[in-house]
């Protein structure tokens, strides 16, 4: 029997933003995927690998039983995905080598101790992951950043940092390379009550994030001291996903203190973001396990990740889930959101222009003005007709 759907309330927190079209698309695993070797999944972090349009996907704690806390506990581990021709991401074969997923990196869990994932980012063919060291979840002990040189098959460490720096403000990340050159970083502490932070480095400085230059939108500089946080309105702030899509800024993130998964856009990265009103696609909403879960009522979320090859106008978002309760549902699940680019104003011309393929070598596209010659430009081209002229040039053949 199908469960009945949870009635909205008065809270506009627990509805979905008007004006945007959400598709619940699936579950990650499922009869319609590749046996990767897991059974339950969390999280879901994307980065490409610029072979074709295949990309990374990172989990973390995950299980190759079926559900949470059956068979083999490995986090953080990763597959090859791309979407398919309906648009659902597709999980192709294990990052590492081999037919089932492993551990990417070589661990035990003794003591509850497990590697949380924040962010992966390609950088000029070279994959970065920031990762939390937990000893029980939410106590962290320390962050990490690893390399891969071989589209994520094997990791090795580039630096690691205390979870006192930025006072833990700097302990889950998200990245993303802008325009300029530098990597820009929104940061917050792993505990869903905090606000969020903004950063910058350069590739070379990757692994020191003492030398990371910290944003303060109240006076506008960067430095090496903390100052006001980029987000904090309404905020309490849990896994976030920064990618620059269609020359804009784009920030999806789970707010604890609303429940849900906001999206918020803009130009300028430098700049106070409790100025941008969210767009909420998925949301916990006033339902419980007990109602039909879709995007007004996807209870116990968390995540939302952006998926490689998003517009504004047509992006795809993973979004977790975990009934704590009884740990009976742990899954990541994609879903498709349209109208962003309408909800905050976007018009197409705002986005830098696309090249339509099945245009090219079409002469009918061409707008074409035709203007009498004058003499100066007759002028010029006896001139340059006399160089060429006197110019004796002979072909020899290379074989």
């Amino acid at each position: 029997m199908e469960k009945p759907a949870a009635k909205p309330g008065n809270n506009p927190w627990s509805r979905v933003s008007e004006g945007l079209d959400v598709t619940m698309v699936g579950d990650l695993l499922g009869t319609h995927q590749n046996d990767i070797g897991a059974g339950a999944l969390d999280l879901g972090i994307m980065a490409p690998l610029g072979i074709g349009e295949e990309f990374a996907i990172v989990f973390g704690d995950s299980f190759t039983g079926r559900g949470f806390g059956q068979g083999e506990w490995l986090s953080p581990i990763g597959a090859v995905a791309e979407m398919d021709g309906n648009g659902r991401i597709t999980l192709k074969r294990p990052l590492n080598s081999g037919d089932s997923v492993r551990q990417l990196i070589n661990y035990r869990h003794d003591n509850n101790l497990t590697l949380i994932p924040s962010d992966v980012i390609n950088i000029n063919g070279v994959l970065y992951m920031q990762g939390m060291w937990n000893a029980g979840l939410g106590n962290i002990v320390e962050t990490q950043i690893w390399k891969s040189t071989d589209n994520g098959r094997t990791w090795t460490s580039v630096g690691t940092t205390s979870p006192r720096y930025m006072r833990g403000l700097g302990n889950m990340i998200s990245w993303e390379m802008g325009p300029d050159g530098f990597i820009y970083v929104v940061s917050s502490d792993f505990r869903r009550q905090d606000s969020v932070y903004l950063s910058r480095f350069r590739e070379q400085d990757i692994g020191n994030r003492e030398s990371w230059e910290i944003h303060d939108p109240a006076t506008g500089t960067w430095g090496s001291k903390m100052g006001k946080p980029m987000l904090s309105k309404n905020m309490k702030a849990g896994e976030m996903s920064l990618r620059y899509i269609d020359g804009h800024w784009v920030l999806a993130m789970f707010n604890a203190q609303t429940r849900s998964i906001e999206v918020r856009v803009s130009e300028t990265i430098a700049r106070n973001w409790d100025e941008i009103a969210p767009a909420r696609p998925v949301v916990a909403g006033d339902g419980n396990w007990r109602h039909r879960q879709d995007e007004n009522n996807f209870t116990q979320l968390y995540g939302g990740y952006i998926v490689p090859g998003s517009t504004l106008d047509n992006m795809d978002l993973v979004v977790s889930q975990w009934n704590t309760s009884n740990n009976s549902r742990y899954m990541s699940t994609q879903f498709n959101v349209k109208g962003l680019d309408k909800f905050f104003g976007i018009a197409p011309s705002d986005a830098p222009a696309e090249v339509d393929r099945g245009a090219v070598g079409d002469q009918t596209v061409l707008d074409v003005n035709e203007s009498d010659i004058t003499q100066d430009a007759l002028d010029r081209l006896d001139k340059e007709q006399a160089m060429e002229e006197a110019t004796d040039v002979t072909l020899v053949p290379l074989n």
